[in-house]
C-alpha cells in the first residue's frame, strides 16, 4: 500500500487523495534539502505550485466539510441565505469581513482563513 493510501486510511475520513500526495512530495522535497534550511517562503511556493491558488471558495468548502454541513446547514447557523452561499462555494459572489466573520463563527475557525 503506497503512502498516500496508508494516510488516507489512517486519517479516516474522505481526504482525496491527490492532496495527500502533495503534501507527501513537499515533505520529500523538505527532507532532501542536504540540511539546508528551506524558508518558509520557499516552502509555501512550492506548496502553491502543488496545491494551486487556494481561494475564499475552496477555504468555506473545506471548513464546510470538516464540520460535516450541508450547505443548507451551514446557511441557516451563519444567518444567510443558502443561494449567496452557494455563490461564494462557486466564486461567483465575494467574501466581505462581514460574511467571513458570519461564517466563521458557525464554522469554528478564524474569519481570516476565509479571506
Amino acid at each position: 500500500m503506497n503512502y498516500a493510501r496508508k494516510i488516507q486510511k489512517e486519517l479516516d475520513v474522505k481526504t482525496d487523495l491527490k492532496v495527500i500526495k502533495k503534501v507527501i512530495s513537499l515533505y520529500e522535497k523538505l527532507k532532501n534539502e542536504d540540511d539546508e534550511l528551506l524558508t518558509m517562503d520557499d516552502a509555501m511556493e512550492h506548496l502553491d505550485g502543488l496545491l494551486g491558488v487556494v481561494t475564499p471558495a475552496d477555504s468555506i468548502k473545506a471548513f464546510r466539510d470538516r464540520e460535516n454541513l450541508t450547505q443548507k446547514e451551514l446557511a441557516l447557523k451563519a444567518g444567510i441565505r443558502q443561494q449567496h452561499l452557494s455563490e461564494i462555494e462557486r466564486g461567483l459572489r465575494p467574501i466581505g469581513v462581514t460574511m467571513a466573520k458570519k461564517l466563521s463563527k458557525a464554522l469554528n475557525c478564524n474569519y481570516k482563513s476565509l479571506l
